[in-house]
């Protein structure tokens, strides 16, 4: 029945009939729902029995963890943050603390029916809407050009769904899609044809375009304004302070600080929880030492007051003190706290997807799953995901062991950003869903197995170098991927004409 409705939908759309034009919207209806009839003209080529549509299936597939993840942790966020209840948000905290309590928390009193509903309600009508208005782009653009249209957008619609905050306006939602669409993919020729990410073409259009609506506090709920006023309201009936109040700041956020703060200031600060176990504690035992024989504090380390560790923390040098701005202790204390992992900075949070982001980056674990799909599949390049992950983790490395073996008093003086412990980077920001999902597209990285290793060691080292020194940009996943989008065809070329040399080489001609 269905085939027969098919065939003769194709009929009507027939060269000469007068619905021709309209050729590749129901070719697109076909192969949607059959196996393609032709084998196609132009890459990405499939050389299997697996066509483009089923190739880019399990792409959606290897996705589906992260996208079930997006619903929960999106509804869980809005739900905490929404409710203007500060008791509710304790519990929460205090439950985020280990597994179990995170778990015990979501499904107390049927918690998990209302964050399952908040996480719907955000992330399904931008998929919506990304798919309505991107497939009809590509239909424009195909019915236009009279070619068939191609299945990789079923893959740049949700990709392009996931890395989007949840605030976002849907209107905004729209016009990314259709400008990412068109200038980063049909002005080249379409699909196959693209020498960027389509997904990251669209949220680099939003982001450059819109930088109010897709950075700074627009990680939780639908409603910014919302938001703002239950916090305000969860913080004043709680009688929080500047330290301990409550906040949609992400950990990229208060990992990005200025340079000013020093690594032994940030480890004065969490001595207080860590005691000599903080790597520059020696140092500070003997300017704590100074500080409390000049000011007579009769004071004891790591066991300060609040009010005396801040004193001890902003004193001047000269004093005995570590010298930190006054301004500055608050985005030194948050930090602190996200190095050493205290309190809702546990590295479970960030494996799990427990913290705030874009919907659907949060989650290690779920980007690892996607990954091994991919892999198993072989759908996705392991080569590049391997390339960018250490690629990344080695340049965060080299900043670590720099600050640490390289400076006098084990680094203590050096910036606070570079001693951040080199494996927290993969667990922060969409550097994980970055590797596994963007860094891998077909079209828009090298075909060469060897181009493949340095496509993605370039675009993990530019994404450390970006995060760690560029202190107005904290994530710099999206910029390094497209980056080492546009020197793939370059690095393809020289590996070839170096894999060509070689083999002149060895045949002796």
């Amino acid at each position: 029945m269905l085939r027969r409705i098919l065939d003769y939908q194709l009929s009507l759309t027939e060269k000469g009939k007068w619905l021709h034009r309209l050729r590749p919207v129901a070719e697109a209806t076909d192969t949607f729902l059959y196996e393609a009839p032709l084998n196609t003209r132009k890459a990405p080529h499939i050389r299997d029995a697996v066509d483009i549509k089923r190739w880019m299936i399990i792409v959606v597939f290897a996705l589906l963890p992260c996208f079930l993840v997006a619903i929960w942790n999106t509804g869980l966020q809005s739900f905490v943050y929404s409710s203007g209840d500060y008791h509710l948000m304790n519990e929460y905290l205090e439950g985020a603390t280990s597994v179990n309590g995170y778990f015990a928390f979501a499904f107390k009193d049927n918690h998990y029916l209302e964050i399952i509903k908040l996480g719907l309600i955000a992330l399904i009508p931008v998929t919506i809407i990304t798919y309505a208005v991107g497939g009809f782009c590509e239909a424009l653009f195909a019915i236009v050009r009279q070619h068939e249209i191609t299945e990789g957008f079923l893959v740049t619609g949700i990709l392009y769904a996931l890395i989007l905050p949840s605030t976002i306006p849907y209107w905004m939602v729209a016009v990314g899609v259709a400008s990412g669409v068109i200038l980063g993919k049909e002005v080249f020729g379409g699909a196959g044809m693209n020498i960027v990410n389509p997904a990251l073409a669209c949220r680099a259009f939003l982001f450059f375009t819109f930088p109010g609506k897709m950075s700074g506090d627009v990680w939780v709920g639908t409603n910014p304004t919302l938001i703002r006023e239950s916090l305000l309201k969860m913080n004043q009936e709680a009688q929080t302070t500047s330290l301990d109040g409550y906040s949609q700041a992400t950990q990229l956020a208060r990992y990005n600080i200025t340079p000013e703060i020093k690594r032994i200031q940030i480890d004065a600060i969490a001595s207080n929880d860590l005691g000599a176990k903080v790597g520059t504690y020696l140092t500070i035992e003997k300017q704590f030492n100074h500080w409390n024989e000049t000011g007579h504090h009769q004071a004891t380390l790591t066991e300060l007051h609040p009010d005396q560790l801040r004193e001890f923390v902003t004193a001047p040098l000269s004093t005995g003190g570590l010298g930190l701005s006054s301004g500055n202790y608050e985005d030194a204390y948050h930090f602190a706290a996200l190095n050493y992992g205290l309190s809702h900075n546990g590295d479970w949070n960030f494996f799990l997807g427990d913290k705030l982001g874009s919907m659907g980056e949060t989650s290690v674990l779920a980007c690892l799953i996607g990954a091994f799909i991919l892999i198993w599949t072989r759908v996705g390049s392991w080569r590049t995901m391997v390339g960018m992950a250490a690629g990344a983790f080695l340049t965060a490395l080299l900043f670590e062991m720099g600050t640490h073996f390289l400076s006098a008093d084990y680094g203590a003086w050096n910036p606070a950003t570079l001693a951040f412990p080199a494996y927290k980077h993969l667990l922060l920001g969409g550097l994980a869903f970055g590797i596994v999902f963007m860094a891998t597209d077909p079209v828009s990285s090298p075909a060469t197995k060897l181009g493949r290793w340095i496509y993605g060691a370039l675009a993990g080292v530019v994404t450390l170098v970006i995060r760690v020194i560029n202190p107005a940009y904290p994530e710099g996943v999206m910029l390094a991927i497209l980056m080492a989008n546009v020197f793939a065809p370059l690095i393809d070329y020289y590996v070839l004409h170096y894999t060509r040399k070689r083999s002149v080489s060895r045949a002796g001609i």
